[in-house]
């Protein structure tokens, strides 16, 4: 790869092997995937970003006995020393045995929060009447791209106020329910999950 392609590159995915024995719980020896996968980074001058937060990326849900690192970021030297300041993180286990992972390189600035339609308002009672009625009483006058424009923006306003009366600050239970499941991720890494702390994270 190193001598094929003269440019900057970043590939991330499940590998489907670990390097070293702590990237597997319980792992008491190499085997020749291991080598071949490590000479392979190597060779290639390929740089194996660390993870923070974890040891393991891959979990299976039978329990703690079955733990391995086979998620990773490679990425050539040149694109390091590009973006300079990289780092790769976790996010929540919310569906998958698998965490996803997040590569960050140098500042992130967030800027101003997407607004985003929420599957649960369709499971509210008269949702749909309710939309209907505040589109029907919006008034704007102008060409009709321009009136579109203006009732969804129109429409915007409303569900972000209704949501909030309705559902209280989702942006603070999301934020609240990811920290739980990253603090059951961290304790089951650590220590196994109980009977009952299984039962919170599937609930989550």
């Amino acid at each position: 790869m190193h001598s094929r392609w003269n440019t900057t590159w970043c590939v991330f995915g499940d590998f489907n092997t670990t390097r070293f024995l702590s990237e597997r719980f319980g792992c008491e020896a190499f085997n020749p995937t291991m080598f071949a996968f490590s000479n392979f980074i190597e060779a290639n001058y390929h740089v194996d970003l660390p993870l923070e937060e974890t040891l393991f990326t891959w979990f299976r849900d039978s329990g703690r006995d079955c733990m391995s690192k086979i998620d990773r970021t490679l990425a050539s030297v040149d694109w390091v020393d590009h973006f300079g300041n990289v780092s790769q993180r976790i996010l929540p286990r919310v569906v998958f045995d698998h965490f996803i992972l997040l590569v960050v390189a140098g500042s992130v600035n967030k800027g101003r929060s997407a607004f985003r339609f929420e599957n649960m308002w369709l499971k509210e009672e008269g949702f749909v009447e309710r939309v209907r009625q505040w589109w029907n009483e919006y008034c704007f006058s102008g060409s009709p791209s321009f009136i579109l424009a203006h009732k969804l923006k129109a429409l915007k306003d409303d569900l972000k106020k209704w949501t909030k009366e309705e559902f209280g600050d989702l942006a603070f239970r999301k934020k609240s329910l990811l920290s739980e499941l990253l603090g059951l991720d961290a304790k089951e890494d650590l220590l196994g999950l109980s009977q009952d702390d299984q039962t919170r994270h599937i609930q989550i």
